[in-house]
């Protein structure tokens, strides 16, 4: 007794074929993150800055060097800069980029919220 696969014909295997290699060649993705934050009662009476965004990277080359800094933090402390001294209402954002299975590969954090100064009492002194 002979067991022999299906037969699949050659146009379903172009079709796995391309969608396997288009997949590995070049990704974009774009997903949302949480992260807790202070909210309008935490901050009442602080004086708002606006809205402030900021964004950090690392990227990874052929798999072995990896440069940047895509922590939440990094990007919370780019938004902040000498804008403000905290941030609350914060909304997180990761994307993903890929090329040529992943010999370049780029992950981005990008945060968004509003800036409050801190009262000069609350403030650490240095």
């Amino acid at each position: 007794m002979q067991f022999s696969f299906p037969k699949i014909s050659a146009s379903i295997s172009i079709v796995f074929a391309i969608m396997f290699l288009t997949n590995c060649l070049y990704t974009n993705i774009k997903s949302p993150g949480w992260y807790y934050s202070q909210s309008y009662s935490d901050v009442r009476g602080m004086e708002p800055v606006g809205k402030l965004e900021g964004t950090s990277c690392g990227t990874s080359w052929l798999w072995m060097v990896y440069t940047g800094d895509e922590s939440y933090e990094a990007a919370v402390q780019n938004a902040i800069k000498d804008k403000a001294d905290l941030l609350f209402d914060v909304q997180t954002d990761y994307s993903y980029k890929s090329f040529i299975f992943a010999l370049y590969f780029e992950k981005c954090t990008r945060v968004t919220g509003i800036g409050v100064k801190l009262p000069q009492r609350l403030l650490k002194k240095e």
